[in-house]
């Protein structure tokens, strides 16, 4: 991975330190001070995709679709309504993986159902009910086809996460973009890419190590390893991800706008996102979520506690909404009454809750979310005035 040039490292820099000032000052949830807003004819956004879509960790205001929401309140003059579809833990695939059938009380509770493919059919349904249609579409999507665990372990070849990476974030997103725009023509779609987990710069402590030498080891005929060695493949995989599922999701935005024609404008647009290798997990200046220690000195030792007592309720993640995730956490995968489990799938249930109570660690943070933010606003910027939606040039998509 290589470095920001110093002149684009200064410019993010600077901005990080612009848009923290006006966040701060700024109440982002009801978009206040922007005067006259036009309610009558709203703008309708739709909101497709897994947990950096969904806003994992953040505040309401502070996710990037709200934000968005309000920056075109304040372009447009015209009141926008957000409908979210997203949700953690959601992948592309129209057959999801098997999961216990457990209710989800949370879009912050990690659940493969309903699929980004459901959620368009739910989406669909909603805007037939409701007599209008979507003119902006932010949608991601296929981090959790891959898998997490997949992405942290060092064994994993690089050959083999190609070839998945392409065939699901490649082919599986320019199918559900095929869909996409066949249910709403005429909607503006934004597609947001991902970003690296590691890099060269992420902290390279002993509870990093022990939880890359856990995933490493899962099966019997993985590879051993120097932590010198798994720390280098870390970043190789990667480094892998990030180049190839970039590459990929501009792939299916790229064919999908060849198949629509010449237009005035293209009907799919792709956002890259460039985080630096200081601003990756555990990283100087990380722009993801961590456990809370991680602006302190911590020894080793304690590091080690945390990863060998993760189930403990001593240690938690940094991000904001913590506490009402892990109720919701319970909730969800609390013991169904009536029912008998044997070892097997009460240390799965269990295991899924603890994955759901740490879903933040590595998702984009409130400075992270504001990255994302601008980026959008960047290629949005010059489709308002094209796309109608202006309150002096309304062009309002509502059925008859």
């Amino acid at each position: 991975m290589t470095s920001l040039p110093p002149h684009r490292a200064l410019l993010l820099a600077f901005s990080l330190i612009v848009l923290f000032l006006l966040s701060a000052t700024t109440a982002f949830a009801d978009c206040p001070n922007q005067g006259a807003i036009a309610a009558d004819d709203p703008l309708q956004m739709l909101v497709l995709g897994d947990s950096i879509m969904w806003g994992q960790g953040l505040r309401e205001e502070e996710k990037f679709s709200s934000r968005v929401k309000c920056w075109l309140q304040e372009k447009t003059m015209r009141a926008v309504i957000v409908h979210v579809e997203a949700h953690s833990g959601a992948v592309i695939a129209s057959a999801a993986p098997a999961q216990p059938n457990l209710p989800v009380l949370s879009g912050e509770v990690n659940s493969t159902l309903p699929t980004i493919n459901q959620q368009l059919d739910h989406a669909v349904q909603f805007y037939a009910a409701s007599r209008t249609l979507p003119s902006l579409i932010l949608m991601n999507g296929c981090i959790n086809d891959i898998g997490v665990k997949s992405l942290l372990a060092a064994s994993t070849p690089l050959e083999n996460l190609q070839r998945q990476v392409r065939s699901t974030c490649g082919d599986g997103m320019l199918a559900l973009l095929q869909r996409v725009r066949a249910s709403f023509p005429r909607a503006q779609v934004i597609v947001t890419g991902y970003y690296p987990i590691v890099s060269a710069l992420t902290a390279d402590n002993a509870f990093l190590r022990l939880l890359v030498k856990r995933l490493n080891n899962l099966g019997p005929d993985a590879p051993k390893m120097t932590d010198k060695e798994m720390r280098q493949r870390l970043i190789a995989v990667s480094d892998e991800w990030y180049k190839t599922s970039t590459a990929s999701l501009l792939d299916a935005v790229l064919k999908t706008n060849a198949a629509a024609g010449p237009g005035l404008f293209p009907p799919v647009s792709f956002v890259e996102i460039q985080f630096g290798p200081e601003h990756v997990f555990a990283a100087p200046d990380t722009l993801l979520w961590n456990f809370m220690f991680a602006s302190t000195k911590v020894s080793g030792f304690t590091q080690i506690i945390v990863l060998l007592s993760l189930r403990s309720k001593a240690y938690k993640p940094d991000d904001h909404v913590r506490e009402s995730r892990v109720k919701s956490c319970e909730a969800t995968f609390k013991k169904p009454k009536g029912i008998k489990e044997d070892k097997l799938q009460k240390a799965a249930r269990e295991d899924l809750f603890l994955i759901c109570r740490y879903a933040s660690l590595g998702h984009p943070n409130q400075m992270g979310a504001l990255i994302y933010t601008e980026a959008i606003k960047g290629k949005l910027l010059p489709l308002i005035d094209k796309a109608g939606w202006k309150r002096d040039t309304n062009n309002a998509q509502t059925l008859p």
